[in-house]
């Protein structure tokens, strides 16, 4: 077996061959092009393994080598102390894929791909709505003009308050942007609706409380698929929603989340949040825990983490949400302890 590392720039690519014994057998950089890397992997002969660090063009690579080598790794990048160069940056790599000691990131190349395209450009746009909103609030604060609520960004005629021409020119210019932002919202929103109908677990999965279409989108996007979680603790996890404790010597240092996607944290705690208003198994949860003496803080984790495990259950059954599930299942198990 051999094991390539590969340190990929968008100019240059640098690559590292290293025998099971760890021994350098090649090094070539190429351009960072599909013919110059796929004629260096297909010159490697024999059975070959690749890895490479996620970044930018990983995706893209991912594609492109897939079916080129006997396994294909996108790592998280190690974490190196001291000289750091392209030529190391791949050895290291090929090293650690030697001794298999690399956490590889998920990928895939199915039908789901254009989904994230969409939902990452999507989550930007609203990103630049709230720096520009950010920046057209704060020109009338430092004017010391009161602002309340959303109005301020509909109202066009209060940029006459703003006492200069020249304080008026940037308002306008702001406003302007707010609008086109806007529109361009309502074109990525109108694409999110139709994906109910494109992707069967999109339509199965907003029927959940508080998940409504926007955050099914955002679930499927970055799960791909439900059977990457063995068990609901593993999503639970990887949605950072839980920490776990660092020991040593029967010594707690604190607790740290996971890595993982904060996607699905926002996603969770957010439909969480969203599922209170209503009446249904997580709003009679969060009362329950509420009565036994929990924060308004712990209750709402409590129930981001139980709209986790739902999604988990409803996608792998390809059922749709059933309210009274839940109820069944805290019956029963309290039926069982008493019996124990």
């Amino acid at each position: 077996m051999k094991y390539i590392g590969m340190d990929a720039h968008s100019k240059n690519s640098y690559f590292v061959v290293l025998s099971r014994n760890g021994k350098v057998i090649r090094r070539e950089k190429v351009t960072t092009q599909e013919d110059t890397i796929l004629e260096f992997v297909g010159s490697v002969t024999g059975p070959k393994k690749l890895s490479y660090e996620e970044g930018v063009m990983s995706q893209w690579l991912y594609i492109l080598l897939k079916d080129e080598v006997d396994e294909l790794i996108v790592c998280q990048p190690p974490k190196s102390k001291g000289a750091k160069n392209d030529w190391l940056d791949a050895a290291e790599i090929a090293d650690l894929l030697r001794v298999n000691r690399l956490k590889s990131v998920f990928h895939s190349d199915d039908v789901l791909i254009n989904l994230r395209v969409l939902i990452s450009g999507y989550d930007d746009l609203l990103q630049e709505i709230i720096r520009s909103k950010n920046r057209y609030k704060a020109l009338y604060r430092e004017a010391g003009i009161p602002t309340k609520g959303e109005d301020i960004y509909e109202d066009q005629e209060m940029l006459l308050q703003l006492s200069t021409e020249q304080r008026q020119l940037v308002g306008s210019s702001l406003y302007d942007q707010l609008q086109l932002l806007e529109l361009h919202k309502q074109k990525y929103v109108k694409q999110l609706d139709q994906n109910v109908q494109s992707y069967k677990p999109v339509k199965l999965l907003r029927g959940i409380p508080g998940i409504g279409t926007i955050r099914a989108n955002h679930v499927v996007a970055v799960m791909v698929t439900p059977y990457r979680f063995t068990r609901k603790g593993n999503l639970v996890a990887y949605s950072r929603l839980t920490k776990h404790g660092r020991m040593s010597d029967g010594k707690l240092y604190g607790r740290k989340r996971s890595l993982g996607q904060p996607i699905l944290k926002d996603a969770f705690r957010g439909a969480a949040l969203c599922s209170l208003s209503g009446k249904n198994a997580f709003r009679r949860e969060y009362d329950v825990q509420r009565a036994k003496g929990k924060s308004d803080k712990e209750a709402r984790n409590k129930i981001a983490k139980m709209v986790a495990a739902t999604v988990l259950g409803v996608w792998k059954s390809g059922k749709p949400y059933d309210d009274n599930y839940w109820e069944v299942t805290r019956k029963s198990n309290q039926s069982c302890c008493r019996h124990m």
